[in-house]
C-alpha cells in the first residue's frame, strides 16, 4: 500500500465519523459510544430555558472561548437546558455581539445550532433538558393548562430529529424536576411521570434510535417512598415498585440532589451530619447504582462555601465521596454559570475566574472515574474501530517498504 493510498483512508476515516452521528447505549453501569465505554464530567450551562433564550454570558464572552474553557478543565459534556419558544427562533436577548458577531442576526434556535455544533466539535457531549415549559418557572407535570403532552412530545422529538446528525448529541432529559402533584406507578394517567416517560421516550426513539433517554425522579409520593426530604427530581424510589418500560439499552436515571445552600432539609440538622447522607442517598437513587445500573446525577451544586451555609463545603465533599465509593461516573453539575442565585456556579461573577477549589473537589471523582477504565483516545477524533483500520492500512504499507 502506498503512503497516498494509507493517508486518503485517512482522510475517508475523518470525514466519515464527522459525518455519521454516534450511537450510544446502556451496558450495566456503563455508557458506551459506538461500543466503546465513555463517561460524563458535566455542567450545566443555562439559559436558553429563560426569556433571553440563549445560554448565558454570551453578554460578556464570546462562546467558542467559553467552550474552549469547559474542555480545558477536563468537563466533556454539557447539559444545555431549553425551553419551547426557544426553538421556535425568536429574537434571542443579552448577546453582546461584538464578543459574537457570528450570532449577529441569527434568531434562538439558531444560536443553539451554533452551539451545539460548537460543542460538537470541541468533543462535548450535549445533553438537553426540557427544563421549563413557559420559560419562566418550573412546571410540576410534563403539561400545563397552556402546553400540552403532545406539545412536549413534539418539541422533544423535534430536537431528537434536528440534532440526528450532531455526533455527541448523547441524549435528551425529558423534564426537569418533576414534582408536586407528579407521581409515580399510582395508576393515574394524568399524573404518573413514570408513564409519561415512557410514552415520550418511545416517540423519541422512533424519530432517532441513536440517543440516550434520561429519566429523573419525582419528589414525594403516595407510595413505594420514604418519609426522608426528597428533592425535585431526585425521588427514584419508586422504580423498584414500578419499573420504568423503558430499554435498558437507552435508560439512564438522573436523579437530582441538592445541599443546604438550596433548602434546609432536616437530615442536615442530624448530629452525624454529613455521614448521615450516605444512607439517604441510598434510599433515594443510589440503590439503582447498587443495581448494577447507570445513574447520572443532572443537578447537584452549592456556593461550597463562597456565601450561603457553612455547612455546604461538608455536604459537597460527602457527596463526592459518595459518588466516588459508588463509582458515578456520570454527571453533570450546576451549574457552570455563576448566576445561579442559590448555588452560584463553577465561574466566578466575572464569568472567566473559576472557583478552584470547587473545580477542585470536581476533579477527585473525575480523576477517580478515569482511573476506573481505559480511557479511549483515539487520533485525530476517530472512533477506535477508525483508529485500527488506518494502523492496520499504514502497518501493511510498512511492511510493504521492508
Amino acid at each position: 500500500m502506498s503512503l497516498r493510498l494509507a493517508l486518503s483512508i485517512l482522510s475517508l476515516l475523518c470525514i466519515a465519523s464527522a459525518a455519521t452521528s454516534a450511537v450510544y447505549e446502556v451496558s450495566g453501569k456503563r455508557l458506551m459510544r459506538d461500543g466503546q465505554e465513555i463517561q460524563l464530567f458535566g455542567v450545566n450551562w443555562f439559559g436558553a430555558e429563560t426569556t433571553n433564550h440563549v445560554p448565558h454570558g454570551l453578554w460578556s464572552r464570546n462562546y467558542e472561548d467559553m467552550i474552549a474553557q469547559i474542555a480545558g478543565l477536563g468537563f466533556n459534556a454539557v447539559r444545555l437546558p431549553f425551553c419551547p419558544t426557544t426553538l421556535t427562533n425568536v429574537t434571542p436577548s443579552s448577546i453582546d455581539y461584538s464578543q459574537n458577531s457570528a450570532l449577529q442576526g441569527l434568531g434562538s434556535l439558531e444560536v443553539l445550532d451554533e452551539v451545539v455544533s460548537a460543542l460538537d466539535a470541541a468533543g462535548i457531549y450535549i445533553l438537553f433538558d426540557h427544563h421549563r415549559p413557559d420559560c419562566n418557572s418550573i412546571s410540576e407535570l410534563w403539561y400545563t393548562a397552556t402546553y400540552s403532552e403532545s406539545d412536549w412530545i413534539n418539541d422533544l422529538v423535534f430536537v431528537a430529529t434536528r440534532y440526528s446528525g450532531t455526533d455527541h448529541f448523547i441524549g435528551i432529559d425529558l423534564k426537569n424536576e418533576p414534582h408536586g402533584a407528579a407521581t409515580w406507578g399510582t395508576g393515574n394517567a394524568a399524573t404518573d411521570w413514570n408513564e409519561a416517560a415512557e410514552r415520550a421516550s418511545a416517540a423519541i426513539l422512533a424519530a432517532n434510535p441513536n440517543p440516550l433517554i434520561f429519566v429523573e425522579g419525582i419528589a414525594e409520593n403516595s407510595h413505594c417512598t420514604s418519609l426522608s426530604g426528597h428533592w425535585w427530581g431526585g425521588n427514584l424510589e419508586p422504580e423498584a415498585c414500578s419499573p420504568l418500560g423503558i430499554s435498558a439499552s437507552k435508560l439512564v436515571f438522573s436523579p437530582h440532589v441538592y445541599g443546604p445552600d438550596v433548602f434546609a432539609q432536616s437530615y442536615f440538622n442530624d448530629p452525624n451530619f454529613p455521614g448521615n447522607l450516605p444512607a439517604i442517598w441510598d434510599t433515594h437513587f443510589g440503590f439503582i447504582a447498587d443495581q448494577g445500573r447507570v445513574v447520572a446525577p443532572g443537578e447537584f451544586g452549592g456556593r461550597y462555601g463562597h456565601g450561603g451555609a457553612a455547612t455546604d463545603v461538608a455536604w459537597q465533599d460527602e457527596l463526592i465521596d459518595y459518588f466516588i465509593d459508588k463509582q458515578i461516573c456520570h454527571f453533570f453539575y450546576w451549574s457552570w454559570n455563576p448566576n445561579s442565585g442559590d448555588t452560584g456556579g463553577i465561574l466566578q461573577d466575572d464569568w472567566t475566574q473559576i472557583w478552584q477549589d470547587k473545580f477542585d473537589n470536581l476533579d477527585r471523582l473525575m480523576a477517580s472515574c478515569r482511573a476506573s477504565i481505559a480511557v479511549e483516545t483515539p487520533a485525530l477524533g476517530l472512533p477506535a474501530r477508525g483508529l485500527l483500520l488506518v494502523l492496520v492500512a499504514a502497518g501493511g504499507w510498512l511492511a510493504s517498504r521492508r
